[in-house]
């Protein structure tokens, strides 16, 4: 019966960390699909010169970010209402912080209103300050999330040790 309770001890503050490490995780998924997509949306502005909810629709598949994909979706809402996105939209999203948001609210306030060469140009230079975001994650992830699930397994040990 001991065996039982330490393993799902150890199981639960296991747990626990993974859940904290799921931060950093869902950073580092965010910053790689939101670059994946600028590029993508970079090339479909120049090149097919579509509607930009058009171009957003198409680009919203390669989002691993579940963050990116909500966020996507409200744009994509309001530019069909034609209504301003507004700031909001981008507090519900935990995991980034505040130069971050004013920065991604920036970038996409800024999107369809250029031309095809104007915007492509506002693209990269977002894509270089974004391109920091994702290697900042990126580090942040590997320093990290490993770090929670280990330090949660071994905190579960010690408490189990100090019951037994």
């Amino acid at each position: 019966m001991t065996i039982i309770l330490i393993v799902i001890i150890i199981f639960c503050f296991g747990l626990i960390g993974f859940k904290l490490s799921s931060y950093y995780i869902n950073r580092k998924k965010f910053f790689s699909s939101l670059v994946l997509m600028l590029s993508n949306i970079e090339a479909d502005v120049v090149f097919s010169r579509d509607k930009l909810a058009n171009i957003l629709r198409k680009n919203i598949q390669v989002c691993a970010s579940n963050d990116l994909r909500t966020l996507c979706e409200k744009i994509i809402f309001a530019i069909d209402n034609k209504e301003i996105i507004t700031p909001e939209a981008f507090e519900q999203i935990k995991i980034l912080r505040n130069d971050e948001r004013q920065l991604l609210y920036k970038f996409f306030s800024s999107l369809g209103r250029y031309d095809a060469f104007a915007q492509s140009k506002e693209i990269k230079t977002y894509q270089l300050a974004i391109n920091d975001y994702n290697k900042e994650a990126q580090e942040e992830c590997k320093k990290y999330s490993g770090l929670f699930v280990k330090l949660g397994i071994i905190i579960g040990i010690l408490v189990c040790l100090l019951i037994i």
